[in-house]
């Protein structure tokens, strides 16, 4: 509204200004006909550009309603939105061994969606996740439903393409995926699950419950985090 109001201001004034006497200099008498002919002429090219503002106004004002957010939203208000997550969660079964059996695993998510329709979005995030025994990460794929203004649906298939286990080696690619219900971005409830490769042959999967953490959340459920290792730390 206020690019549209700008447009058609600024020509406004462009037109009157124009049209004025005084805003072309005369140095000589000038016939009374050439004077009219030149005045209308003046007054018709800027009826021109008074009519090119208005519709680029027009044009103009949906493209400066809808922006790329930090926060996610649906159509109008966001294109698109980056992401940034921290999650915690714990275990739903045993992990198979060998292992040092941490029941918690921790994971990271940064990327961004692209809205595809007033209810849906589309996109990619790289992900890493870490527990007691290593680290893994690699791409996910990110596709977003929103249930209304403020609650999502979010589901996350993706690869491990990378990472160390301090029990035993790994292989790549392994898959990944979760699904997550959120709160504005901010808060949400996952549902995942991971497939171990062992260079031994023996896999498995693990799966997880926990709570996500959305925008500047993210970073401070990190340093909360930290806080409580470091305080726990002997």
């Amino acid at each position: 509204m206020t690019t549209r109001l700008t447009i058609v201001a600024g020509t406004l004034l462009l037109a009157i200004g124009g049209c004025r006497e005084d805003a072309v200099p005369v140095t000589e008498p000038t016939p009374p006909l050439a004077t009219a002919g030149g005045f209308g002429r003046r007054a018709g090219v800027n009826m021109l550009t008074l009519g090119f503002g208005l519709l680029l106004s027009l044009t103009l004002a949906p493209v400066a309603q809808a922006q790329i957010c930090f926060r996610g939203h649906p159509r109008p208000r966001c294109t698109g939105f980056a992401i940034l997550e921290f999650s915690g969660a714990a275990r739903l079964n045993q992990k198979a061994g060998p292992s040092d059996q941490t029941d918690w695993l921790f994971s990271w998510s940064g990327g961004y969606l692209h809205s595809v329709g007033a209810r849906s979005a589309l996109g990619a995030a790289f992900k890493l996740t870490a527990d007691g025994d290593g680290h893994r990460y690699g791409p996910v794929l990110r596709y977003r439903h929103w249930l209304g203004p403020t609650w999502s649906l979010d589901i996350a298939p993706g690869v491990f393409v990378g990472g160390r286990d301090n029990f035993a080696a790994l292989r790549f690619p392994s898959p990944t995926a979760d699904l997550t219900i959120n709160w504005g971005d901010r808060l949400g409830l996952t549902l995942g699950a991971n497939l171990l490769r062992r260079e031994s042959g023996k896999q498995s999967w693990e799966t997880f419950l926990g709570i996500r953490f959305g925008t500047w959340l993210a970073p401070l459920a990190m340093v909360g985090l930290g806080v409580l290792v470091g305080a726990s730390w002997n």
